[in-house]
Formats: C-alpha cells, structure tokens, sequence
C-alpha cells in the first residue's frame, strides 16, 4: 500500500502540470494579450525612468514642467500606459477587432527586445531608438 501511495505522489504533480499547460494553451489570444499588459508596462516604465532620470535631472527647474508627468516616475507611468491600453481595447471592442495570436507574439516579442535595450539606446535621435519587433507589434495592432 505504500509503495501505490508514492507512486501517486508523482502522477496528482503530472496531472496539476498538464492542465495548467492545458489553461495556458488554450487562453484566447485576448486573455493572453490581458496577461501579458503588466509585463509590457512594468518593462517599458522601469527601463524608460531608469534610462531618463540622470538626463531630466540635467533640465533647469524651471523647464521641467515641460517633462509629461507619466516620465517622471514609475507609477505615473504605468498609469498612463494603463489608460492607453484600456481606451485600445474600448476601440477594439467598439470596432469589433479580435486580438490575433499574431498580434499576442508580436508584442510578446517587443516586451523582450525593449527589455534587452540598453540605456545608450535612449541617447541621441528618436530615429536611433527603432525597435524592429515593437514597430511590428504597432503595424499589427493598426496604429
């Protein structure tokens, strides 16, 4: 009797994998795109305040107000990429656009590669900042 007990041990830790495995594969492409927003935002404001703070720092005081409130600290940032993801879903819906696996990949894809840049990438012109994967995200999502 033991023995069969600990052979179940092993099968119950199987069965949990296969049908989480099972849950993750089967998340329409919106619940997918839903789970991965706080990975997007929480990547692009850590590494964009991360990578400013020293530039905004070097702005005399009386020009910093002219700085966009949602760069000038992580919160602020998440919140506004909050909104903007919100008010693209309400388009979304509103034009009655479904998310594509295509769509989830390709911003799975730009999450990675803005979270590989370096700081160096923030210096110097807008064109010097181009991120291949993230300008496919956008062609795709019709922005």
């Amino acid at each position: 009797m033991n023995l069969l007990s600990k052979n179940k041990i092993p099968l119950f830790l199987f069965m949990l994998l296969f049908l989480f495995a099972c849950n993750k594969l089967s998340q329409s492409p919106e619940a997918k795109l839903k789970d991965l927003v706080p990975k997007f935002q929480k990547t692009m404001c850590s590494k964009t305040i991360e990578c400013t703070k020293d530039e905004f720092a070097k702005i005399p005081p009386a020009y910093r107000n002219m700085i966009p409130p949602f760069m000038l600290s992580e919160e602020n940032c998440i919140s506004f990429f909050d909104q903007k993801m919100k008010e693209a879903e309400k388009k979304r819906v509103e034009e009655k656009r479904e998310v594509t696996a295509e769509q989830v990949e390709a911003f799975e894809k730009c999450i990675s590669a803005f979270g590989k840049l370096t700081c160096e990438s923030f210096k110097g012109s807008k064109d010097q900042m181009k991120i291949p994967e993230c300008e496919e995200a956008q062609k795709l999502s019709g922005n």
